[in-house]
């Protein structure tokens, strides 16, 4: 008897031990995705509902199950492969849009969870489904209303959204030739960092492409950090066309390669107030600012950029600014309400840039009154 007891409590602190050496796996290192973004284009409510398809393959040493496909909405079904996929092997995950939800652009979202051997990635994947439906058929002059030379865009400003430090972002529009002739699109002028692609190009007369942006920090030439903006011009047939795709994104500290104990031990800023009041000025007057950042995390919290959100603002405290555990520092930053467009209650945002992975982005916000 007492043998078995010692037994049964090795084989319990074995799966003690088990359980708290469990790994999370990178998605980069086990499944691949033919894409993450499916772009149906115009579609009519008449077709009814449209279907596609994301391939992913396991790139792992293990095998892995998709456990569940979360939609973001009632009006689009998802349906995946339910065995286990091997080592080398494919699977997919496809998609219906009910395409009954009006005439309006639509952009959802397929929530994924994997699971690897006995362990999961360490968090979900996210693929999206977009497109634009309509009640009638359109001609391309009204499905592109914006105009460069012959090249018609449905806008020339897009935003990427947020972009982890060193990792390459793309995302995608759909362009088209309005001219009578085939059209050679070639970017020129570009933002470092910033990729211009056209596919097909040649673009054929009367016919639409794709043309993707790919944003990539590290090629910047130094760190960049917060908002971000991105310029191309286009050189169509030859010919230089002096209006800009402008393509804005956010910057921030990517935390893909942290453990859990990184995570863990990592700088944590507390704001003793996010407001701060200035009272009423008058109309050209400068307004110092400041706010009281404290870490309370076990390692130094780093304040790498602030962005406020128009030229009126000035930072004033020397970054990247680098607070120690317990420690504590003034962020200060001048308003010139003489750059200010407008006048009347005033409501300026800063947007700090850390790394800390609880809160990666902080706003802070600076009130009060112009006259």
């Amino acid at each position: 008897m007492k043998r078995t007891i010692i037994l049964l409590s090795a084989f319990l602190l074995s799966l003690a031990g088990l359980s708290a050496q469990e790994t999370f796996f990178k998605e980069a290192d086990v499944i691949r995705f033919d894409k993450k973004v499916h772009d149906f284009g115009d579609v009519l409510m008449a077709e009814g509902p449209v279907t596609c398809i994301f391939t992913f393959t396991n790139i792992g040493q293990q095998p892995l199950v998709i456990h569940n496909v979360i939609s973001s909405c009632g009006c689009t079904t998802p349906e995946w492969t339910r065995e286990p996929v091997r080592p080398g092997a494919t699977g997919t995950i496809q998609a219906t849009y009910s395409n009954d939800q009006g005439p309006y652009p639509f952009d959802k979202t397929l929530t994924v969870y994997v699971g690897v051997g006995a362990s999961s990635l360490d968090r979900p994947v996210v693929l999206r489904l977009r497109g634009v439906s309509h009640e009638k058929k359109k001609d391309l002059d009204e499905l592109f209303e914006t105009h460069i030379g012959p090249l018609g865009l449905r806008k020339t400003t897009t935003s990427i959204g947020y972009i982890d430090q060193g990792v390459v972002k793309s995302d995608q529009m759909q362009v088209a030739n309005l001219g009578k002739t085939e059209l050679q699109v070639e970017a020129v002028h570009v933002s470092p960092g910033l990729r211009i692609d056209v596919t097909p190009n040649p673009i054929p007369a009367r016919s639409m492409a794709r043309l993707t942006y790919t944003v990539n920090p590290a090629a910047m030439g130094e760190t960049a950090w917060g908002r971000q903006h991105y310029t191309a011009q286009f050189r169509l047939n030859g010919k230089e066309y002096p209006d800009k795709l402008s393509i804005s994104g956010v910057i921030k500290d990517n935390f893909e390669k942290w453990s859990k104990a990184d995570i863990e031990q990592a700088g944590v800023p507390v704001i003793d107030r996010s407001y701060f009041e200035f009272g009423e000025v008058r109309k050209g007057s400068a307004v110092p600012a400041s706010f009281l950042i404290r870490n309370k995390g076990k390692n130094p919290l780093v304040i790498h950029h602030i962005d406020g959100q128009d030229d009126a603002v000035t930072i004033q405290t020397q970054l990247p600014l680098t607070i120690k555990p317990g420690g504590k520092a003034e962020v200060k930053v001048k308003l010139d309400t003489g750059a200010l467009e407008y006048s009347g209650e005033v409501i300026e945002v800063l947007s700090v840039i850390t790394n800390s992975p609880s809160k990666p982005i902080l706003n802070l916000f600076i009130t009060g009154n112009v006259k």
